[in-house]
């Protein structure tokens, strides 16, 4: 329920950087709170997954809501494939150091949802596997593409960086290009900086 009330206190920024482990499962709560809208069965989702399977990410949607969204898609490295897509569900594999197939994915997916006048959401998981491929400007220039891009659309996005693996300048340089800074505290639950 925490990560609920969390995802409420973000729900009118449409950028949102997740500052967590990215073993934390209360991070994956997180997520798919922030990419549900009022009427999930009628959005649209949309997922860069660089640390986890689509099965996954499918399994934890439904846990949540019961069915899927009407539209779901999936871009992550080839190495995720894990056999069919369920129904319902696109997935698009890129090479894992290729940002700009990534982003080329993820704005054919963008521009095949825009103006249909159901809500779309975005997340970019994880920024701390992007910067094991890309270095910290190109990552950069990646993200503003992309979170301009979600906003020409109407778009909100979210997207998660584990602030231990990042020196602070990273941390701090990615944040700008966000509205907010949801932080997990250990044991203290989420912080949101507005």
């Amino acid at each position: 329920m925490e990560s609920q009330s969390t995802a409420q206190s973000v729900r009118n920024r449409p950028r949102a950087l997740v500052l967590a482990s990215s073993a934390d499962v209360a991070a994956n709560d997180l997520c798919v709170d922030l990419l549900s809208s009022a009427s999930p069965e009628r959005q649209r989702v949309l997922s860069l997954s660089y640390t986890r399977r689509p099965t996954r990410l499918v399994d934890h949607w439904r846990a949540t809501h019961d069915a899927l969204p009407a539209s779901m898609a999936i871009v992550c490295p080839e190495s995720h494939a894990d056999g069919e897509s369920p129904d319902g569900v696109h997935t698009t594999h890129v090479p894992a150091s290729d940002l700009t197939g990534a982003s080329i994915a993820i704005s054919r997916y963008l521009d095949r949802w825009d103006g249909d006048g159901e809500p779309i959401t975005v997340c970019l998981n994880s920024l701390t596997s992007l910067l094991q491929y890309a270095d910290r400007d190109r990552v950069f220039r990646f993200l503003h593409t992309i979170t301009s891009r979600c906003l020409a659309v109407d778009a909100s996005v979210h997207a998660h960086l584990d602030p231990a693996t990042q020196d602070e300048q990273t941390v701090a340089t990615i944040a700008t290009l966000f509205d907010t800074v949801v932080r997990r505290e250990d044991d203290e639950g989420w912080t949101v900086q507005q």
